[in-house]
């Protein structure tokens, strides 16, 4: 293929197209209805007058399935910090108020975030009976009817002339704010960054000022139940299991654990 690449990631690499789109073509293990499931998802969402990406069409390239987006000329708020580690605090305060703009989007229409979670802890490999455990002390955590990204954090926000803009909505579902929050507190604090990540090293130095003040400037507009969110925690670490990230298994296996018992419930 003679298009220059622009990236990549675990699912897709991102190509330039034609003027002002980029493709976005699916690993091979991808089908065409997981390629038609993203263009709806992300039509949905930018038709809520979220900023992201429009889609144009969806099409096959080299027995490959693929999306052709609005090319969005900016860069990862990763790649943001790394440029000027200075912007790390300023940086962290976008996220918080960009994540909260999504929550304000009711989302009827888009996919259960409950039932997302639900097949994801049911596909990973758990011993069963905490599987129960973790289904049952979901069944007791409040829905909602909120936009939720699913997988909200710096390398999913770009950095544009004309503002901040999220990327990559294969998980978009409606539901509850805290648990996306909860998921994007997982990905800040707990996951494993790659090696080549830009600013992967300050990051990792400054994590924790960069997820508190992300939460603060959050709660500037909307405050948290932190009970909840914290309640949230072993549910989404045990969805993201089923990613079969390596060296991750042993602290999300901890994160869950220490989830239930923190409310009397242990497998």
């Amino acid at each position: 293929m003679s298009l220059a690449r622009l990236g990549q990631g675990r699912e897709a690499e991102v190509f330039a197209w034609a003027d002002g789109y980029v493709l976005k073509l699916f690993w091979p293990e991808f089908s065409r209805a997981d390629a038609e499931l993203e263009a709806q998802l992300t039509q949905q969402v930018w038709l809520l007058g979220v900023p992201s990406p429009r889609v144009e069409d969806v099409l096959e390239v080299e027995g490959r399935w693929g999306l052709v987006l609005e090319w969005i000329q900016g860069v990862s708020l990763t790649d943001y910090i790394q440029s000027n580690p200075e912007r790390l605090r300023f940086a962290a305060q976008t996220l918080g108020a960009l994540h909260r703009q999504l929550h304000q989007k009711a989302a009827g229409h888009l996919p259960s975030q409950r039932e997302h979670l639900i097949q994801r802890i049911q596909a990973c490999r758990l011993p069963e009976n905490l599987r129960a455990v973790l289904l049952q002390h979901m069944e007791r955590l409040p829905d909602g009817t909120a936009l939720c990204h699913g997988d909200f954090h710096p390398e999913n926000v770009l950095v544009s002339a004309k503002g901040p803009f999220v990327v990559d909505w294969p998980n978009a579902t409606r539901g509850n704010p805290l648990a996306d929050i909860a998921r994007t507190t997982l990905l800040i604090l707990h996951s494993e960054f790659p090696q080549d990540l830009p600013a992967r090293e300050e990051i990792l130095r400054q994590r924790q000022m960069f997820y508190q003040t992300y939460l603060e400037h959050y709660q500037t507009f909307s405050g948290l139940d932190m009970a909840q969110l914290q309640a949230w925690m072993p549910i989404v670490a045990a969805a993201r299991l089923r990613e079969n990230i390596p060296g991750e298994e042993p602290r999300l296996m901890q994160l869950i654990q220490e989830g239930l018992q923190a409310y009397g419930t242990s497998a």
